[in-house]
């Protein structure tokens, strides 16, 4: 099949056959049918296409007049290899077999003509089979600008939406000494607390005081502090606390994202001398002050919405990854994709919306330095929305996937220490809210892992990369 030439009209073609008129979206021939006859299309346009078994459907070309389809199927005696549909009413001339070799015996000329339409035929098949490979090449590799996209978009939007946010935070934050607050020794603490001359505060959440504090130690959480400092300053007060005794803050980790922000606080609101323990002794407190302990008591768990329901379907992803030809499904990578869109970019809104206290909730997790926490709570609920949304429409979904899949990994880590360590914190996936963290926890981001892996390696449904759009596989 291809264009012909203006000799068309000399090689007698028109001395046979019969005009027979197709209305638009009949087909003419269909794919593996037997060869009966031999067209030339007089007027309209039609449409070559092949199919597979399950649907799969490839266009070839397009013919208009002058063009001419059937004669591969009659020269070789082997079925039709493509179908043709009109796309718009066409007048064809339609010629039988019979025809057709009493045309080529009597007509050298044509015979050369269909013997070079052939090989055309097969040089444009090999091209196109080039193309269509290169295609596929294309649409399963990873470059760097997938993740410069993905990354460069979560950075860039975390940035503009942390300027114009009422509850914006600095990039980055500096846990340099605090003006105003003295810092005080572990021992001079110790002396000062044997001597009674001082009240101790505890500035970490209330899960943490409740698990192990300094005896007689009071709490104020610094993420409650506007809501609760009345209640503290009425407390001291009730318990004629002397004005002249100073507070000493307590209760820093790695990052010392609490004990100095809240010895900041109190610097601004209280008319008392406030201290907080110096770098080298911050985290050295249970060693040196006798502890009131309620270990191993559990943490509430507060509702996550359709997304904590949606959180256990990737468990149950592990038994049908166990079956070869469904692990392999390009329509499992599809839900895949949709599932794991929707949980992300959900639990990313959240987090979007009050930096502040996603950035405490990775400080509970004790595993990031100061400098390091801001730039984390702002930029990763980005990445989650933008790998969610790329997933969700079919963007770069590789590199989506394996960014979701490395967050995964990134969270089980730090699962499993909090586990190990026993703190009593939630997950923290929805701003305060989430589900104690446990090894059922880790086993549902160990699910969404697995299916970040599926749709990396078998996603090839409604996919735009690269390559160029899809919408399944095409086999070559």
């Amino acid at each position: 099949m291809t264009q012909s030439d203006s000799q068309i009209d000399k090689l007698k073609l028109e001395q046979v056959g019969k005009e027979v008129t197709i209305p638009s979206g009949v087909r003419v021939v269909k794919q593996g049918d037997p060869p009966v006859h031999f067209y030339v299309v007089v007027s309209g346009k039609l449409k070559v296409y092949r199919e597979t078994d399950d649907g799969i459907r490839t266009d070839l070309t397009e013919l208009g007049p002058g063009d001419y389809f059937g004669e591969v199927a009659l020269v070789t005696g082997k079925p039709r290899t493509a179908s043709v549909e009109a796309l718009e009413e066409s007048e064809l001339l339609e010629i039988t077999k019979e025809e057709f070799d009493s045309v080529l015996d009597q007509n050298p000329k044509l015979a050369r003509q269909i013997i070079y339409s052939l090989s055309q035929w097969l040089v444009d098949g090999d091209q196109r089979l080039e193309k269509e490979t290169v295609h596929q090449v294309k649409m399963r590799q990873i470059s760097w600008f997938d993740y410069l996209l993905i990354g460069g978009l979560s950075i860039v939007l975390a940035l503009v939406f942390n300027l114009y946010n009422d509850n914006s935070i600095p990039l980055v934050y500096s846990a340099g000494p605090v003006p105003g607050v003295e810092t005080i020794s572990l021992q001079e603490a110790v002396q000062l607390y044997r001597q009674d001359q001082a009240v101790f505060v505890d500035a970490r959440k209330s899960n943490f005081y409740e698990q192990a504090h300094i005896k007689g130690a009071m709490n104020l959480p610094v993420v409650f502090f506007d809501l609760q400092y009345p209640m503290f300053e009425f407390m001291l007060q009730q318990q004629q606390v002397p004005k002249e005794l100073p507070l000493v803050v307590y209760g820093g980790n790695i990052s010392r994202r609490f004990d100095k922000e809240l010895a900041k606080l109190l610097e601004e609101k209280s008319d008392r001398k406030i201290m907080i323990l110096d770098d080298a002794d911050y985290r050295a407190w249970k060693q040196a002050f006798p502890l009131e302990e309620h270990p191993g008591k559990e943490v509430s768990a507060m509702p996550l919405g359709i997304s904590g329901y949606i959180e256990w379907i990737p468990v149950g992803i592990f038994l049908l990854i166990l079956i070869p030809p469904v692990r392999r499904s390009p329509y499992l990578s599809a839900a895949c994709r949709l599932i794991l869109g929707i949980i992300f970019v959900d639990f990313a809104l959240s987090k979007i919306m009050r930096p502040a206290v996603f950035a405490n909730n990775v400080v509970d997790y004790m595993m990031m330095p100061s400098w390091a926490v801001n730039l984390w709570a702002l930029v990763l609920p980005w990445g989650e929305l933008v790998a969610g949304l790329f997933l969700i429409l079919g963007i770069r979904t590789r590199a989506s996937a394996s960014v979701i899949g490395a967050m995964n990994i990134i969270f089980i880590v730090g699962l499993v220490k909090v586990i190990m360590q026993g703190l009593p914190i939630t997950c923290g996936c929805v701003g305060e809210a989430g589900e104690p963290v446990t090894w059922w926890k880790v086993l549902k981001n160990t699910g969404m892992l697995v299916m970040a892996l599926q749709v990396f390696f078998y996603d090839r449904l409604f996919v735009l990369d690269r390559g160029g759009f899809i919408w399944r596989e095409r086999k070559i």
